[in-house]
């Protein structure tokens, strides 16, 4: 079983001590966990939100020798894209060695999508054609991450869930962005952590997941988004149990940048 989304004290938004995570994982039987924090100067203009890079590979090292015998950790990243910066996104991830980058849309022009929810949920139509127009042109323009993150993290944060678009407003450019990650060999995310932001569907919804399937894809990897011990592992047995039912018969993970499969 793998959680390959993990947050601690690095990322600007948790305070978790990096082992305590490990040590969670083990408990719930994780075979595989990756840290991926917060990266995500290249998608903001008014915050530094980042940290110290030696201290952060130090850290997964040591917990790695430390826990050889007992689980696989993977020095993951999570950066918040911006096609307006891709060159330095791209130059950013070659110079580091990180088992797989998470490429996420945390902000549209560098708005803040959490800092913006109320604009979004008065004009859902608007923002959420902007959201997906601005992932896809992300898509075709950071060409060196690893996997595209929790597709619709936007529908978390509208409050009121009724107002979020059908998925036919915005079918269009899902369909862009699956075929340019199929294209370019690059993985797609299935996030357990929509149920824990009053959603009754991962992310990406079902609707997602079949059209990725019936286009091809096959490259799909798991992670709660946990920001605290106590949620590691989160519906992942739920999830790749879900994935099974849809069809999907493998999951993935990346080591040193590199695919490797996971019969389900």
């Amino acid at each position: 079983m793998q959680d390959l989304h993990l947050h601690s004290h690095f990322s600007f938004d948790s305070n978790t001590n990096p082992e305590e995570n490990v040590k969670s994982a083990i408990k719930n039987k994780i075979k595989i966990m990756a840290f991926t924090d917060h990266l995500d100067n290249f998608c903001q203009n008014d915050r530094d939100i980042s940290f110290d890079l030696d201290e952060y590979f130090s850290t997964i090292y040591k917990l790695r020798e430390k826990y050889k015998n007992q689980i696989k950790i993977l020095a993951g990243i999570e950066i918040g894209l911006a096609y307006e910066n891709a060159n330095k996104i791209d130059k950013f991830i070659d110079e580091n060695p990180f088992d797989f980058v998470i490429g996420s849309i945390h902000a549209v022009e560098f708005k803040d999508v959490w800092l913006n929810r109320k604009n979004i949920e008065n004009n859902p139509k608007y923002f959420f054609k902007k959201y997906y127009e601005y992932m896809l042109e992300c898509v075709k323009s950071c060409e060196n991450f690893s996997i595209l993150g929790h597709i619709d993290y936007i529908d978390r944060y509208v409050q009121d869930k009724s107002v979020i678009p059908d998925f036919s407003f915005y079918e269009d450019l899902i369909e862009e962005i699956l075929k340019e990650l199929i294209k370019t060999n690059r993985a797609f995310e299935y996030n357990t952590a929509g149920f824990r932001n009053n959603l009754s569907y991962a992310n990406p919804k079902d609707e997602i997941l079949e059209k990725y399937k019936n286009l091809g894809g096959n490259i799909i990897t798991l992670g709660s988004d946990s920001h605290f011990p106590d949620t590691i592992s989160y519906k992942i047995d739920d999830g790749i149990k879900h994935l099974k039912d849809l069809g999907f018969d493998h999951i993935s993970y990346f080591e040193n940048k590199k695919e490797k499969i996971i019969e389900i």
